[in-house]
C-alpha cells in the first residue's frame, strides 16, 4: 500500500503532540519538518482547511444540487474543478490573478480532466461519493476501529492541505515500510510530480522485496 494522502485517528495521543509538540518535538516523535508543516495549528491545519474544505460540506449533504448545476454547464463545470488544481497544488496560488494555473500544469492537461466529468455526466456521482461515505461519523465506522497491517509507504507531499506526520500515521498503519518527506508538490502529486511519486512507489517496493528475500 503506498499513498501521498494519509490522514490518522484523533484521541489523545494526538492532542497531547500538539501541545507539546512546537516545544519539545522530540518527545511526541516530531522531526522538525513536522514542525514546520503542522504549525502555527490553528492557522495551517484549521483555518486553511476551513477555506479549503467548502466542497466538501456540500457534497456531503447536498450533492445533487451542486451537481446538476456544474453538469449543466461546462464553464462552471471547469471553474469548480480547476479551482481545487489551483489552491492544493499551493496555497499561496489563491493571491494570484490566474490561480497559478499553468505554473504546473497544461491547460490541454486540465481540459482534458474536465473533459471525462463532461463528457460521461459523472460530476454528479462523483460527488455522491462523499455524502455515502460522510453520513455517519467515520471514526465509529469498523474499519476505522481496524489497523492497517500490510506493508505501507507513505509520501508527504508539502503541498497536501494537512499534514500528518509519521508518529500520528503509525496509529492506523502499523507497517510503515518508508515515511518521506517530498520535496515539493501538492495533493494531485501523481499529476504535478510523477517522476516523484514514481520514484518514492520504487524505493518502497524495493523495501519490500528485500525484507521478504530475507524472511525467507
Amino acid at each position: 500500500l503506498h499513498l501521498n494522502m494519509f490522514s490518522s485517528s484523533t484521541g489523545f495521543k494526538v492532542l497531547l503532540s500538539l501541545m507539546i509538540g512546537p516545544y519539545l518535538p522530540f518527545l511526541v516523535g516530531f522531526s522538525r519538518e513536522d514542525v514546520h508543516r503542522l504549525f502555527p495549528f490553528f492557522e495551517k491545519n484549521v483555518w486553511d482547511i476551513l477555506r479549503e474544505t467548502g466542497y466538501l460540506h456540500i457534497q456531503a449533504t447536498k450533492p445533487d444540487t451542486a451537481g446538476c448545476g456544474v453538469n449543466d454547464s461546462p464553464v462552471g463545470l471547469a471553474a469548480y474543478i480547476l479551482e481545487k488544481f489551483s489552491t492544493w497544488t499551493d496555497l499561496g496560488n489563491r493571491d494570484l490573478a490566474d490561480g497559478g494555473l499553468e505554473r504546473k500544469f497544461s491547460l490541454d492537461d486540465l481540459l482534458t480532466n474536465v473533459m471525462i466529468y463532461w463528457t460521461t455526466g459523472s460530476i454528479v456521482s462523483s460527488m455522491r461519493f462523499y455524502k455515502e461515505n460522510l453520513k455517519s461519523n467515520p471514526e465509529k465506522r469498523p474499519d476505522a476501529k481496524t489497523g492497517i497491517f500490510v506493508p505501507t509507504g507513505l509520501a508527504a507531499f508539502p503541498g497536501e492541505p494537512m499534514h500528518c506526520p509519521k508518529s500520528w500515521a503509525q496509529i492506523r498503519y502499523r507497517n510503515i515500510y518508508s515515511y518521506t518527506f517530498m520535496p515539493r508538490g501538492g495533493h494531485f502529486a501523481a499529476f504535478e510530480e510523477p517522476q516523484l511519486l514514481a520514484s518514492d512507489l520504487v524505493q518502497f517496493v524495493r523495501k519490500v522485496e528485500k525484507f521478504c528475500r530475507t524472511s525467507m
